[in-house]
């Protein structure tokens, strides 16, 4: 009777294990297609949730873009089992993603105690310290590449530092280490052609950059350095190719104008050049209205109400359109002037000159509103009595 008993409890037993692991079959192929809230709903029923089960939930959580909820499970998963480090670094991961940077630095200290010889722990903090920009990381990446010399990212990342530094030749060393590892990595070939362009390594530029339009990296940037190479080397025909490559994708690039403006001066077409030249001179002019306003806003809220006035009136001399420097041209004025008929006209005026634009019935409303004011002062000045 006994072992009877005792074979119906295994088998309670197998079955709901049996239940539990074709659950939990379910909630993971319903995460592969995407379908997240299904499967989340799934894992949070499992009962007692394994470490297993709090590394899926919060696997989940992250694609569904909730990551203070991932970061809850995986701190879940950590108390049941202090010593997986896969956790462990996803937690680290998660932290640094919700951009808990002092958190995410203290895990991966403590995993470099532990495991001094992971190369990858000390790139993991370096990049969390160049996020945070709390400690120098360049220092991490020199013992991540001394563990493991052919650590591409650390040593893409070094490159990166040394390039932005300045320090094109320490840059030229670290990339080339990188491109043995990887030769066709598209950032490192980018960032090998921009330290050969800084260097004037003109050729090996060129080289560099015709790589990455072959493979299909075919940017604004690529183009623009690659056509100021061949036109270095005067190749002329090349670097117009370029440049019009560059105005294709944005006809706002001052530069590649002001290049194709000389070079059609070279090839002696000078209608085209003419016609570049006007047009970089156009986008390279500041937009003087703008700083002319901020600059009497500037002195309005100084109540220096005098220059204010000048600089609204410089506003709208450069850009007549500028409805808010006619108001505050006005409004100025009101500040400024003791006389109420001179404080009216200025209202006056900005309503007469912008009465027919179109989104500015705001301002006309504050100016009308403030016209009103000004007559009911006059008015009650007017009446015997009253003190002027």
């Amino acid at each position: 009777m006994l072992r009877i008993l005792g074979l119906f409890i295994l088998l309670g037993i197998f079955q709901r294990v049996d239940a539990q692991t074709s659950t939990l079959a379910l909630a993971d192929s319903l995460f592969t297609i995407g379908q997240y809230d299904e499967a989340l709903n799934l894992y949070q029923k499992q009962k007692p949730k394994s470490v297993r089960v709090y590394q899926k939930m919060a696997s989940t959580y992250k694609a569904m873009g909730n990551l203070q909820a991932a970061i809850i499970a995986n701190e879940q998963a950590i108390r049941i089992n202090p010593d997986l480090l896969v956790v462990k670094i996803n937690y680290a991961r998660l932290l640094k993603a919700n951009h808990e940077y002092f958190k995410s630095d203290s895990v991966f200290t403590d995993l470099i105690k532990l495991y001094p010889n992971q190369a990858n722990f000390y790139y993991e903090l370096a990049l969390i310290r160049k996020v945070s920009k709390a400690k120098p990381y360049h220092k991490l990446l020199l013992q991540s590449i001394e563990i493991n010399p052919n650590h591409f990212n650390s040593l893409y990342e070094l490159a990166l530092f040394n390039y932005k530094r300045k320090n094109f030749k320490e840059a030229d060393n670290y990339i080339n280490r990188a491109l043995r590892i990887i030769p066709k990595n598209t950032k490192a070939l980018l960032l090998a052609g921009l330290n050969a362009y800084a260097l004037q390594n003109t050729k090996q530029a060129i080289d560099l950059f015709e790589s990455l339009i072959e493979s299909g990296y075919k940017t604004e940037q690529v183009y623009e350095k690659l056509g100021v190479c061949y036109a270095r080397l005067r190749h002329n025909q090349k670097a117009i190719g370029c440049f019009k490559k560059v105005i294709k994708q944005d006809d706002k690039n001052a530069t590649a104008h002001i290049y194709l403006g000389r070079l059609y001066n070279l090839e002696e077409s000078y209608t085209l050049a003419e016609k570049h030249l006007l047009y970089a001179l156009l986008l390279s002019k500041p937009d003087l209205s703008s700083l002319y306003q901020s600059l009497g806003i500037t002195y309005k809220q100084q109540r220096n109400y005098k220059k204010a006035m000048g600089y609204f009136e410089l506003a709208i001399l450069k850009n007549p359109d500028l409805v808010r420097s006619g108001f505050e041209l006005a409004n100025a004025a009101d500040n400024y002037y003791a006389d109420l008929d001179l404080r009216i006209k200025y209202y006056s005026i900005f309503i007469e000159k912008y009465k027919n634009k179109s989104n500015v019935q705001k301002w006309l409303n504050l100016a009308k509103y403030r016209i009103s004011d000004l007559k009911k002062e006059k008015h009650y000045k007017q009446i015997p009595g009253n003190k002027p």
